[in-house]
């Protein structure tokens, strides 16, 4: 690891007798896109301001390379960070064009004007964050979204080696926030160090490198999106109950919140699933309080990996691994004690034949229909063919939506 360009050493504020960080270390090295996350109150806009050099700490430090940024004057410290706030309510009495080439002065000698190359700069930025037109728009008549992104053209202009950007999307559509985090990427690809403060935790372990999670002032966890987004960590520092599983599209966590009353006790439903098949149902099903079980599953599939990262008794077996009689034996007591079984849509060759043996001893079965998104069903001999002919006749044909709206409506009824 080269040396970090920024790092807080047992960092704390206070205000009165409020501790609003206590004892935070971290470092930030060149290319990191680290996000700050935590609930409301935990003390991420104070990092990030303190990491700035804008609040001055009640203990510990911040090393600028080595350097304490509240030893430099805020022209020198302003050459090496730049700092985009949330609040976007300020109406300043300025163009546009006039608030970007603000982040050329700690580059301008005394009673220095900005040149024609940093005019063209300024230029390039608000073209780069999708907003070409409006440099000779006033900043009070643009929308919150706008705002947002000319603050961050503004921290582009200022030319940092460290980017501290303060809820940089949260007035933003997710075409732009998406578009802001490319950007950010881009920016840390280019070996700079960008930290931001992020409230949607999924977004944050889409794009950044490393996450920061706050809990009351204090670091919970410092590491990779998949070690610090795990459920029992999040419920506890959240206060709520969540569910943690792999993006089908990007691979990266995704973080959903479980309604209140969703206690578990509603239908039991046992889903035979595999290749990712019963990811998306799982995730409904969970959400509406059913008491679910699943298998016969091989180890490293999505399915169980999502079922057992939610606690879901499952039966697995090694990756590629024949299912074998008795495999299928030893899963029939949770297909034979749900209220409903769900055949979800995959491919069935000879290493999950099982599975449609195992379907046949459902008390009720339902065999889903492929939807848009899904695998399409396939047959890779002609045993498995026939098999899915008889697991056919025992079920119906459902899509997955008719399923989540039929318990839905029973667990209504059950509640009235």
């Amino acid at each position: 690891m080269s040396e970090p360009v920024l790092a807080a050493h047992d960092l704390g504020w206070t205000i009165g007798e409020a501790r609003i960080l206590d004892g935070v270390s971290l470092a930030a090295q060149p290319g990191e896109l680290i996000g700050i996350i935590g609930p409301n109150g935990a003390g991420k806009t104070t990092l990030l301001r303190l990491l700035a050099g804008l609040l001055l700490p009640t203990s510990g430090r911040v090393l600028l390379r080595g350097r304490s940024v509240h030893e430099m004057d805020h022209r020198e410290r302003a050459r090496w960070i730049s700092f985009m706030s949330q609040d976007t309510s300020q109406v300043y009495p300025f163009t546009v064009m006039e608030i970007l080439l603000m982040g050329r002065y700690p580059h301008l000698g005394r009673f220095q004007n900005e040149t024609a190359e940093d005019r063209e700069r300024a230029r390039r930025m608000l073209s780069y964050v999708g907003l070409p037109a409006l440099g000779e728009r006033t900043f009070s008549a643009l929308s919150g979204g706008e705002r947002q992104l000319v603050l961050f053209a503004r921290t582009l202009v200022q030319e940092t080696d460290v980017l501290l950007l303060d809820e940089p999307s949260s007035s933003l559509d997710i075409h732009h926030e998406d578009r802001i985090f490319s950007m950010a990427q881009e920016l840390a690809r280019e070996g700079r160090a960008v930290m931001a403060s992020v409230h949607n935790l999924t977004v944050a372990a889409q794009y950044c490198s490393r996450l920061v999670l706050l809990e009351k002032g204090r670091v919970a966890r410092d590491g990779r999106p998949a070690k610090v987004l795990e459920s029992a960590l999040l419920d506890r520092v959240y206060a709520t109950r969540t569910v943690v599983s792999p993006s089908l599209a990007t691979g990266s966590p995704t973080v959903v919140v479980v309604p209140r009353g969703s206690d578990g006790g509603g239908v039991r439903v046992h889903l035979v699933g595999g290749a990712g098949s019963a990811v998306n149902l799982t995730r409904e099903l969970y959400r509406l309080g059913c008491s679910l079980s699943g298998g016969i599953a091989h180890e490293r599939d999505s399915d169980e990996r999502l079922w057992k990262s939610l606690g879901i008794p499952c039966r697995s077996m090694g990756a590629f691994s024949r299912i074998t009689d008795d495999e299928v034996q030893a899963a029939s007591s949770l297909v034979e004690e749900a209220e409903l079984t769900v055949l979800c849509c995959f491919p069935v060759g000879a290493g999950n034949l099982g599975n449609l043996k195992l379907a046949l001893r459902a008390r009720r079965l339902a065999v889903l229909t492929p939807g848009p998104e899904d695998v399409p069903r396939s047959f890779f001999s002609d045993e498995a063919r026939a098999l899915f002919d008889r697991v056919r006749e025992k079920g119906r044909l459902v899509s997955a939506d008719s399923i989540v709206r039929e318990l839905e409506g029973r667990r209504g009824a059950r509640r009235g």
